[in-house]
């Protein structure tokens, strides 16, 4: 029997590719995944339950660049008063399609309330992160959000320690992966991963969830250059028309 997944990420972190991956092998999604541009395969349910969860602590996740972070203190505090059982009944669910695969950026901070009732015995967890000017290139020549570079460097830090804190806190069985590492050795880290999970994955199936090109990183030094650009476009060009995402 395979162990179920838990991807722990930042958001745009190249995670979606790594979700669809792992799930070729036969894990659970849900019911339903959220979808954006792109399939995220993240299950719709976990995304709501980890949405009301923030909520319930006095956080309200707007987007993936939200600053401050959630607090870990208050999430613990929320799992001790919440009445848990729609939690249960949807782990409950999860547990009913064994083995399953979740995945949401929410969850590098959630997961410590979801501590009080999912078997981690069961579970194995992949850390996913991405390098720093890669994910800034991308959002900004796709034009997601006109974040500055050292705010963005923030919020990974934020996911990675809320991670890493996490997995060293409970002892669980970890694989910490970057997204180049998938993408420019994509061989070795396709035979780690199965080594890791127990699954038999090859390059075909990363061919299939993945359209872009292996063996190099996705954005090119030229591409950060016209990322550089457009920042400065966006910020002092249009900077009484773009929002930009709250700093706290």
């Amino acid at each position: 029997m395979l162990p179920n997944v838990i991807i722990l990420t930042g958001g745009i972190s190249g995670s979606s590719v790594l979700t669809g991956l792992i799930a070729r092998a036969g894990y659970w999604l849900g019911d339903d995944t959220k979808k954006v541009a792109y399939d995220t395969y993240e299950n719709s349910k976990l995304v709501d339950l980890n949405m009301q969860i923030l909520q319930q602590s006095g956080y309200f996740w707007r987007d993936v660049v939200d600053i401050p972070s959630p607090s870990i203190e208050k999430i613990g505090d929320v799992s001790k008063s919440l009445d848990i059982s729609m939690y249960k009944e949807f782990v409950q669910q999860c547990d009913d399609h064994q083995p399953w695969l979740w995945k949401d950026p929410r969850l590098c901070y959630t997961i410590f309330f979801w501590k009080r009732m999912v078997d981690f015995r069961k579970c194995k967890f992949i850390l996913m992160m991405r390098d720093l000017k890669q994910t800034w290139t991308g959002m900004i020549v796709r034009g997601k959000f006109a974040i500055p570079i050292d705010k963005l460097d923030i919020i990974h830090r934020d996911c990675i320690n809320a991670s890493y804190n996490f997995v060293k806190r409970e002892g669980v069985q970890y694989y910490g992966l970057t997204f180049e590492d998938l993408i420019t050795s994509p061989e070795e880290s396709i035979d780690d991963i199965n080594k890791f999970i127990g699954t038999h994955l090859a390059i075909s199936d990363l061919r299939a969830i993945y359209r872009g090109p292996l063996h190099r990183t996705r954005w090119s030094k030229r591409d950060f250059f016209k990322a550089k650009l457009k920042f400065c476009y966006y910020k002092y060009g249009l900077r009484d028309i773009v929002r930009f995402p709250r700093m706290g």
